[in-house]
């Protein structure tokens, strides 16, 4: 059995520990400790990193009754210096400890109680079982949260039995049966919790609401504790430094900014699209038939420009049966299409033309298109579509 030193305190970055027993299963090489200051991944937190001697631990967890943390190679059943990293426990310890805090004052001040918590890589959530909440109301939770953090509020942890535990007011019922551990934030929470909790909610630093959206019939809020919440901010803070001189604004007009940009971005979007459409016309007329037949090659054009000149010239030339083809590399994309008074089924030159590459297509009796990887140059498909043709006129 693995003496739990994260339990008895979670300020314990190092120690001397003994390997009792080693193996390797589908998740890699494994060690069991005689004790461990290394917390294995459980209630939406994450498990610790660091290493034991020379192996580096990327991954702790409980299986059938016994911790293994898992290393980058194997190690004897000897005695060996283990150090977790400690930015990554600290950071985890404030993010639990802040969404206890959190989730108190959902509870306490919206009747929203926690479903969930989840500590990501990069962000930290709960779920709430109503999406009730107003932009106001989240805006006094976060003020709350901070002048809670800044009383350097005690947290402390405890075990008693689960009788005990049925005697005492705690958020939820606990899910485990015998000695349970319980987190307490002084006049603020009282939680069963397997998780690493700071000596006082000072240590949390601050808390920042990010982001709320709807999920599972209730809301996911979205937070980020200490040294996220101020990474956070230095991010933001650099993306604005960017923001002033890319638009050449202030801060405080950089919505404006940012609108005027868009404004002009959809007048100048709108008028290329017009200028396209004016050269794909007089491209049009200058595409004329030999013997009813179309054929030309282009390179790098995509399928919908293709497929918009096909549509002007065979309007043009309505007894006329074309067939535009694109080259990119060793992709061929093509499109087939007919006049009204011209003969022939373009789904059948489709498919002809389709033996030769590896894609589809699809289309009507009038138009088709289709295309993939091929080794054939584009005269063999020329060859091929003036083959097929040949059945129909």
């Amino acid at each position: 059995m693995t003496t739990k030193l994260y339990y008895e305190d979670s300020t314990v970055f190092s120690t001397e520990v003994h390997v009792i027993d080693s193996g390797e299963d589908e998740t890699g090489y494994y060690v069991v400790l005689d004790q461990s200051c290394f917390y294995p991944e459980g209630g939406g937190q994450p498990a610790d990193t660091g290493e034991i001697g020379l192996a580096t631990v990327w991954d702790v967890q409980l299986i059938n009754g016994e911790i293994r943390h898992y290393t980058d190679i194997e190690l004897p059943k000897e005695r060996f210096s283990a150090q977790l990293d400690e930015q990554r426990r600290r950071d985890h310890m404030q993010q639990h400890a802040g969404q206890h805090l959190l989730s108190a004052l959902f509870e306490d001040t919206l009747g929203l109680k926690t479903q969930s918590f989840h500590l990501g890589k990069e962000r930290v959530t709960i779920d709430l079982d109503l999406d009730i909440a107003t932009k106001e109301q989240l805006q006094e939770i976060e003020k709350k949260a901070n002048e809670l953090i800044g009383q350097a509020l005690p947290i402390s942890t405890r075990w008693v039995t689960s009788e005990k535990a049925q005697t005492l007011k705690l958020r939820k019922p606990p899910v485990v049966d015998g000695a349970i551990r319980l987190v307490e934030i002084e006049g603020i929470d009282l939680n069963a919790c397997g998780g690493t909790h700071p000596k006082n909610t000072a240590e949390i630093g601050l808390l920042k609401l990010i982001s709320t959206e709807k999920s599972k019939g209730g809301m996911r809020v979205y937070f980020l504790c200490g040294n996220r919440a101020l990474d956070y901010f230095n991010f933001l803070l650099n993306t604005a430094d960017q923001l002033v001189v890319q638009l050449n604004a202030p801060v405080a007009e950089l919505s404006q900014a940012a609108e005027t940009l868009l404004v002009d971005k959809a007048s100048m979007s709108k008028t290329i699209k017009s200028l396209q459409e004016q050269l794909l016309n007089l491209e049009a007329k200058t595409i004329v038939p030999e013997n009813q037949l179309i054929q030309e090659v282009f390179e790098n054009r995509s399928i919908k420009e293709l497929q918009q000149l096909a549509r002007l010239v065979i309007s043009q030339h309505p007894s006329a049966i074309a067939l535009f083809i694109s080259s990119t590399e060793d992709d061929m994309r093509f499109v087939c299409a007919k006049g009204q008074d011209a003969q022939g089924d373009m789904r059948e030159v489709l498919k002809q033309l389709l033996t030769l590459t590896d894609g589809k297509g699809g289309g009507n009796v009038q138009f088709a298109q289709g295309g993939g990887k091929t080794t054939e140059p584009p005269t063999a498909f020329l060859s091929v579509f003036q083959k097929t043709l040949k059945k129909f006129m």
